[in-house]
């Protein structure tokens, strides 16, 4: 996939995981077709939080944004371009979630959430089976890059409270494996 950045991380993530441009074409063709029902599903999905005693209290008095803007997070998926400028809101989106302190249980338990649900969803929204399984697959791969995205902040988060330079932590890394 072509990444518009430098990232050698993600350059890695999207080698390693095969998401590529063809995913990219792949999931700006059914996204017309899946859309429509990203804010029934976004429904489902905060219902399932406020039902969780340990997430509903981030949601309170917030549910309304929250979901207008999760629909706009999901839409974004079916968009197409995903580029240093979609790399970028996911990282903030990390951000926030570190800012306001959601646990990374919270982001890795919905993210499950989701996996599960939207291959249904194109499933149920497209009549081809074949171009239904590679959209999935796409989508997929596209969710966990979202993910490693996020999940980069509470590293960062963590490094940065304990002091540890990323670069620092490489080399620890690498002198480790070399006294195995």
């Amino acid at each position: 996939m072509e990444i518009e950045n430098n990232d050698v991380n993600v350059l890695t993530f999207c080698n390693i995981s095969g998401l590529s441009n063809e995913d990219q074409d792949m999931l700006t063709r059914v996204g017309e077709l899946i859309t429509p029902a990203i804010p029934a599903l976004t429904g489902r999905f905060y219902e399932v939080l406020q039902e969780d005693p340990q997430t509903a209290p981030y949601l309170d008095g917030r549910l309304d944004v929250l979901k207008k803007t999760h629909i706009a997070w999901m839409k974004e998926l079916f968009a197409g371009d995903y580029g240093e400028d979609f790399i970028r809101r996911q990282e903030k989106i990390g951000e926030v979630h570190v800012r306001v302190r959601v646990p990374p249980l919270f982001v890795a338990a919905s993210m499950s959430f989701l996996r599960a649900a939207l291959p249904e969803v194109v499933s149920r929204n497209m009549q081809d089976t074949q171009v239904a399984g590679k959209a999935i697959a796409s989508l997929l791969r596209l969710m966990d890059l979202c993910q490693y995205l996020i999940d980069r902040a509470y590293n960062h988060s963590l490094m940065d409270n304990l002091g540890i330079n990323p670069a620092l932590l490489l080399r620890l890394q690498t002198i480790g494996s070399k006294t195995k």
